[in-house]
């Protein structure tokens, strides 16, 4: 079989290249890179060299996207920029343009309103849309659910999630690392079912007043600190929180599960990804250790001491990337695709609108606009 033909667009000073996700498509199975756009001159050219493309063949380097998916027709195409003010209108277009499939850096859009356009976009072209949530294709995210389903920490109760809570603690952290989070959160726990938040600034409620333009074309947001409550569907509650300069960042950056019988503290991006502790958390009264969970189960296949976290989190990248293919080959949707996508950005969205009504929203979640506007 023909290796599917992938081409990569970036946008230098306006998201740049992401998490490099146009480099990973150099080492995925099935694939071949044989084309790149970035609008600027100066990144394009960095781009093609880091890729050892050959700039100069026809067909291999554009500045004009559109250009290049007109003229070049790739099976697959990786949207690698940050900045996601230009992730819907690609997506579309790339699912217009007959893609097999989309692979796209996080978060997914601005909107429900634009996840909704993606979807239909994809549905329409029967194209395959997958998000680069990286840790839910760690090998040990994956002995994490069989942990949870095979009833290891007992039933279920919570979720407790944070972000890295620095300088973007609040609403940015919610947006640009909570998507992180509420993905697994959903993932683990079942779909939203209602959302109660607080979100403040300096310590009073936010209103739409506070509204500012965030960074990575995220679009209007407000608040220093944010606390989501989630009902989700298989009974547990989820929670977010995220407060600005509150915390050693990498850190706090987690996920806990809380269990009746034990928890699980998954660490993303970092390794070793996970730890099981076999007693529930208020069972103060015995020392009993959080146990480090490698890709082999608990307290196996873990990282040598000088393992290098940033390859290995690549590694996770490729494997996202071989679902997409793989998706692709048997018509399924990927493990982290666009519908998972649109529930990260709808549970974004009602902790907004939860904090500026004070009511909680319920789902279906029926406000498809930013929040704010």
């Amino acid at each position: 079989m023909e290796p599917m033909r992938v081409a990569v667009i970036g946008r230098t000073g306006r998201g740049d290249w992401g998490h490099a996700i146009d480099q990973l498509w150099t080492a995925v199975d099935g694939t071949t890179l044989v084309a790149v756009a970035d609008e600027s001159a100066e990144g394009l050219a960095k781009a093609v060299e880091r890729l050892a493309l050959d700039g100069g063949a026809p067909g291999t380097a554009f500045q004009d996207w559109r250009g290049m998916l007109a003229e070049v027709k790739p099976d697959i195409v990786s949207l690698c920029m940050r900045h996601i003010d230009c992730h819907a209108e690609m997506a579309i277009a790339a699912a217009e343009s007959g893609v097999k499939g989309i692979f796209m850096e996080k978060p997914f859009v601005r909107t429900a309103a634009e996840a909704d356009a993606v979807i239909a976009a994809c549905r329409s072209s029967g194209t395959k849309l997958a998000l680069a949530m990286v840790n839910r294709h760690s090998p040990t995210y994956g002995i994490v659910r069989d942990l949870v389903e095979d009833g290891r920490i007992g039933r279920l109760l919570e979720l407790r999630g944070r972000g890295k809570e620095d300088a973007r603690g609040g609403a940015e952290d919610l947006w640009v690392l909570g998507c992180h989070v509420l993905d697994m959160m959903a993932d683990l726990g079942g779909a939203p079912r209602w959302c109660q938040a607080t979100i403040t600034r300096d310590g009073r409620p936010i209103t739409k007043a506070d509204a500012k333009e965030a960074p990575e074309g995220i679009g209007l947001i407000a608040g220093d600190a944010v606390e989501a409550m989630y009902g989700l569907a298989d009974g547990p509650v989820g929670f977010f929180a995220s407060v600005r300069e509150a915390g050693l960042k990498q850190p706090n950056f987690s996920l806990t599960l809380v269990g009746t019988k034990g928890a699980i503290h998954i660490r993303p991006d970092n390794l070793p990804h996970a730890y099981l502790r076999e007693a529930p958390l208020w069972r103060v009264d015995k020392d009993v250790p959080w146990q480090p969970i490698g890709p082999e189960g608990i307290g196996a296949g873990l990282p040598a001491e000088e393992a290098d976290r940033v390859a290995e989190r690549a590694s996770w990248a490729r494997r996202a990337a071989a679902d997409l293919v793989a998706a692709i080959k048997e018509d399924r949707e990927p493990a982290a695709g666009m519908f998972a996508g649109q529930t990260t950005i709808e549970m974004t969205a009602a902790a907004f609108a939860s904090a500026l009504t004070g009511e909680r929203c319920v789902w279906p979640f029926a406000p498809r606009g930013n929040p704010f506007a």
